[in-house]
């Protein structure tokens, strides 16, 4: 699951994209539905940065200009994760299985345990090549 506010064209109150629905998902729509947000949304909570080449402060609804807030619920095996990521104020937690992971280390540091411990993938092998 994906939950998300006051991430670019989103309100202040929390949108809700559920993706375990099925064991495999396809997202369709209009555009201007909200596809690329979702994307961008997703990418964000698990790398800090957008799917797309947008700059991390545009990210910040230009509205409401704070409370930025994206979390990633999703489980590996019988482990559980929650990732909240957000931008004015700044936040970046990883939980597993309810209990926050120490933060003594620094973001960039941080990052790297989600990617190599957790994901087992980096922002480049989550994205298409250019």
């Amino acid at each position: 699951m994906v939950r998300l506010k006051n991430f670019l064209s989103t309100g202040n109150t929390f949108t809700e994209i559920d993706l375990t629905k099925n064991s495999t998902t396809l997202i369709i729509g209009e555009n201007g539905s909200g596809k690329s947000t979702m994307l961008d949304a997703l990418c964000f909570g698990l790398f800090g940065k957008a799917f797309r080449n947008i700059k991390k402060d545009q990210l910040v609804n230009s509205v409401n200009e704070r409370e930025c807030k994206v979390e990633v619920f999703f489980d590996i095996g019988r482990q559980k994760f929650h990732i909240i990521r957000g931008i004015k104020p700044n936040r970046f937690e990883i939980y597993k299985n309810g209990k926050m992971l120490n933060q003594d280390a620094s973001a960039r540091d941080y990052q790297k345990h989600l990617e190599n411990n957790i994901l087992k993938l980096n922002y480049q092998s989550f994205t298409p090549a250019p």
